[in-house]
């Protein structure tokens, strides 16, 4: 049986207290970006985003269908039970500007998916969901104590591709043909970040 040496425990859990001390509130609070528990009003700000099938094509795997206002609210409450599935509003000088979601949590494996969508075109390029991913990682990894995040990207999305390899994401897989497009059929790639390989990238950071 191999043992860790006392001092790696000792510095593990230094750093997830590091991790604990980043945001003991919510709502989540970074140098620009804070995520908050989903409302009403922000309905109206993604409602758009959900409409245009154009936009949805790379960020949603399952059917691709334009959403409602009453659509939209059912999918949110969906996503949002506020049990294995959570949504925040991702803000921006006061403003609501798209979405951070964490899906599917395991809390017994310590698992979870996650997604992130800026709806508002004239802040993209500014490293607002960087902050975003970070701000939901470090509630993931910590308040969470989750073990092990994952996302799925289809292979087209370069922005999100570009988006989580930065902050460590690892290749995991490929899923051939799982999302129907029009007259075909998509990919997906399977990324996934582990706590350890997270602390990394927060060490770096600082």
């Amino acid at each position: 049986m191999k043992y860790k040496d006392c001092r790696e425990a000792d510095d593990s859990v230094a750093d997830q207290n590091h991790i604990d001390a980043l945001h003991d509130d919510i709502p989540l609070r970074g140098e620009r970006v804070t995520l908050a528990p989903l409302k009403a009003e922000d309905m109206a700000v993604i409602a758009p985003f959900f409409a245009d099938t154009n936009a949805l094509f790379h960020y949603l795997p399952d059917k691709l269908m334009p959403r409602n206002d009453e659509q939209l609210r059912d999918l949110m409450e969906d996503w949002n039970d506020g049990e294995r599935n959570l949504v925040f509003s991702c803000r921006y000088e006061g403003r609501t500007i798209g979405i951070v979601s964490l899906s599917d949590i395991d809390f017994v494996s310590g698992n979870g998916e996650m997604g992130v969508m800026i709806s508002d075109v004239e802040v993209r390029g500014r490293g607002l969901a960087t902050e975003a991913v970070m701000l939901m990682l470090d509630y993931a990894f910590g308040e969470l104590r989750l073990h092990r995040v994952t996302v799925r990207v289809a292979p087209e999305n370069e922005p999100s591709l570009l988006l989580f390899r930065k902050v460590g994401f690892v290749l995991e897989g490929r899923m051939r043909e799982v999302m129907r497009r029009r007259d075909g059929y998509g990919d997906l790639l399977v990324f996934g970040l582990l706590e350890d390989e997270y602390r990394v990238v927060r060490e770096e950071q600082r």
